[in-house]
């Protein structure tokens, strides 16, 4: 039975791969603006929201009875789900400036509900972060002010994204927060920092950030807007830091270049906290192969240092991940991530102690129209020694699989509905609320409300 799985896995994943490899590009006598990618300074993920197409221009010279100029064509509707910071509800009711805002003001609502084939109750290892079965949550009440910075000039601005939720007591700072133990309600911030924008080396110039901070690491974002399905794939949970407390510069060396460092002080998750462990050197290279930077993403990321709170030791993370926008349609993310752990973050190992884990997943997702796109994820995980986060779920020499499809409906700009159904399957009994079945089916959905 684990052979059969498996074989389905690998060729669910040849489908995925293949389908966006027979694509056909569009052809140079075809004008078409591809889709936007957003480097979020908020959430941490590059995330493919909504972008329009110029107006159509025929060539045709206007009738000669014609008097006056025709009104142009209207521009076709963008495709995509609108970025929550551009929804701008709460910002004109606050009378804030939409276009240029000294400061900015949004938020969101998340409820969802799952079904999981295991039942009731708890997992926490998947699907996550809607990790109870045959229940309604709500996930996210999310509040965001921000004061942007010139992207040309000297000047600053900061960020605040406070979360409430089931996710907020999920997303709980690993140290340097009040004790918060309802698993379905906490509150956190999941950015508190200061900013500065400094036109120094390169036209692109240098942006700097002090405070709590969402990592760069992985392509996925944890909040709500900033992932394409209800459900999170395994590598986002287990193998990256999520946030952390410190300063980071961001060097634009070019429109296609960019260059990334951080260090993090306190460890994996903590909060203004500087005293349990750290610091960490967090590095990321994003470089765009085509010269519009629009088309194809590299990215390299490097995350190492101290984690464990209870025992010395280093963890080291590995991201390389290709984004790819066949058309203005079409998405693909590939990403490869490891870790190699000495120290677990929540109790104490013998100095003998290692977690070795890896991941690879595939992303493809088409925008079926204005209102409607189709996403699909397949994902390998592999935890060697079972050990604990970073990386080890506590079950040893295991594999795990999941395969998620799903649909993300937005008829207004200020909604998404996203129905998903997701499989999940282990080498060694790992779902349900006793941690008793290898297979685990669930489906989900989840009404992100925007304002």
């Amino acid at each position: 039975m684990i052979r059969k799985r498996w074989c389905a896995l690998a060729v669910a994943a040849l489908i995925t791969g293949s389908s966006s490899a027979q694509t056909r590009l569009p052809t140079q006598s075809v004008k078409s603006s591809p889709i936007v990618i957003i480097d979020s300074t908020s959430n941490g993920a590059i995330r493919q929201v909504q972008g329009e197409k110029p107006p159509a221009v025929t060539g045709e010279p206007a009738p000669a009875e014609a008097t006056a100029a025709e009104p142009e064509a209207p521009a076709a509707a963008p495709l995509g789900p609108t970025a929550p910071d551009k929804v701008n509800i709460l910002q004109s009711l606050l009378g804030l400036d939409e276009e240029n805002p000294p400061l900015k003001v949004f938020g969101w609502i998340d409820p969802d509900y799952t079904f999981r084939s295991t039942g009731h109750g708890i997992n926490n290892i998947a699907p996550v972060m809607n990790r109870f079965g045959d229940e309604v949550l709500m996930r996210e009440i999310v509040l965001n002010v921000n004061k942007p910075m010139d992207p040309k000039e000297l000047s600053w601005g900061f960020n605040s994204t406070l979360l409430a939720g089931a996710d907020g007591a999920f997303l709980q700072p690993t140290a340097g927060w009040f004790k918060q133990t309802d698993p379905r309600f906490g509150i956190s911030f999941t950015d508190l920092n200061v900013t500065a924008h400094l036109p120094i080396l390169t036209e692109g110039g240098v942006d700097v950030k002090f405070g709590r901070t969402t990592t760069v690491l992985g392509p996925m974002g944890g909040l709500a807007p900033y992932r394409y399905f209800d459900s999170s794939d395994y590598a986002w949970y287990n193998l990256e830091e999520g946030r952390y407390t410190g300063l980071s510069t961001n060097w634009h060396i070019s429109k296609q270049l960019s260059w990334f460092n951080a260090i993090e002080l306190g460890g994996w998750g903590a909060f203004f906290d500087f005293g349990v462990a750290g610091p960490d050197y967090l590095g990321q290279i994003n470089y765009w192969f085509d010269e519009d930077a629009k088309r194809t993403l590299f990215t390299f990321t490097v995350l190492t240092g101290p984690t464990g709170h209870f025992s010395p030791g280093n963890t080291t993370a590995v991201e390389t991940t290709i984004r790819q926008n066949w058309t203005e349609r079409l998405y693909q993310i590939v990403s490869f991530q490891m870790n190699y752990s000495k120290a677990p973050i929540f109790f104490a190992v013998p100095h003998s102690y290692q977690e070795r884990a890896f991941d690879v997943y595939n992303y493809l997702g088409i925008h079926l129209s204005c209102a409607l796109d189709f996403n699909t994820r397949v994902e390998w995980y592999k935890d060697d020694d079972g050990g604990g986060y970073p990386g080890g779920f506590g079950i040893p020499h295991t594999n795990y699989g999941e395969v998620t499809l799903g649909f993300d409906y937005h008829p207004a700009k200020w909604i998404q509905l996203r129905p998903e159904i997701r499989g999940d399957f282990a080498d060694h009994p790992a779902f349900g609320r006793n941690n008793d079945r290898e297979d685990q089916l669930s489906m989900a959905i989840d009404a992100l409300i925007k304002f």
